[in-house]
């Protein structure tokens, strides 16, 4: 069929569909990237999110890859002006416009408890610090020393848990300068000057939150980006509709 049947709106309009692919496309690789690097964030704190966040990092990626192979259909359908997959390409999109709608929902649900029970897990866990292979020690050990800070709301909770009874002191990783040791004895003999004291309860929320922004800012842009998309193929489909009533 030659591209000049169908007149120049719905010529502009089937170009349009492929420029739209194209950003879909693009749009696709950038959720997975948003994904995997909120999918890394989470996993490194497990120990204090619970896998909450996991899920819907995760499902960015899976989002991401079907957004690759939606584009397939809306770019082929587009090329050879199919109605089938014309419809095929809105219908997958309606299909994931409502799976993104779901996931934002249960996303703004989940984080006033999520932010809850992350302060409940570093309490819990900072009586669990000591044992170098001790996954809560590392995790700890990490937070601390990329945030520069130490303890759940500051530094003087340690001095309540077992590690720091045993050493007077708090992890070295709250230390501006890491050395051996030289977190020992903070309590007895007052070495503030040497530690971070702010707490890391308040830096790694406002990195989660961060994240979570990425997540449903990209979900909504997503969601504009889907709804014209939906609108300009139907428009095409009607387009070639009429052509074909035409002949």
């Amino acid at each position: 069929m030659a591209e000049s049947n169908l007149g120049c709106g719905p010529l502009t309009i089937k170009y349009l569909v492929f420029i739209f692919n194209f950003i879909f496309f693009l749009s696709g690789i950038i959720l997975i990237s948003v994904g995997v690097v909120a999918q890394v964030f989470f996993s490194s704190y497990l120990q204090f999110f619970d896998g909450k966040f996991e899920t819907p990092a995760i499902g960015l990626i899976i989002l991401g890859t079907i957004i690759l192979v939606v584009s397939f259909f809306g770019c082929c359908g587009a090329k050879k002006e199919n109605v089938c997959m014309l419809r095929t390409f809105s219908m997958l999109m309606v299909m994931v416009l409502l799976c993104e709608i779901a996931a934002g929902i249960t996303v703004a649900v989940m984080r006033p408890q999520v932010e809850q029970l992350v302060k409940k897990n570093m309490d819990d866990t900072m009586e669990q610090y000591g044992s170098p292979k001790s996954l809560v020690t590392k995790t700890w050990d990490d937070l601390q020393k990329n945030y520069h800070c130490c303890g759940t709301n500051n530094y003087t909770e340690w001095e309540g848990t077992t590690f720091g009874k045993n050493v007077t002191g708090v992890p070295d990783t709250c230390c501006k300068i890491i050395s051996t040791g030289c977190g020992l004895n903070v309590f007895s003999v007052n070495k503030t000057e040497t530690i971070f004291t702010d707490g890391c309860y308040t830096a790694l929320n406002d990195s989660a939150m961060r994240n979570i922004g990425a997540i449903i800012g990209g979900a909504i842009a997503l969601a504009l980006l889907q709804m014209v998309g939906v609108w300009m193929s139907h428009c095409l489909v009607r387009a070639v509709k009429e052509r074909y009533e035409i002949l």
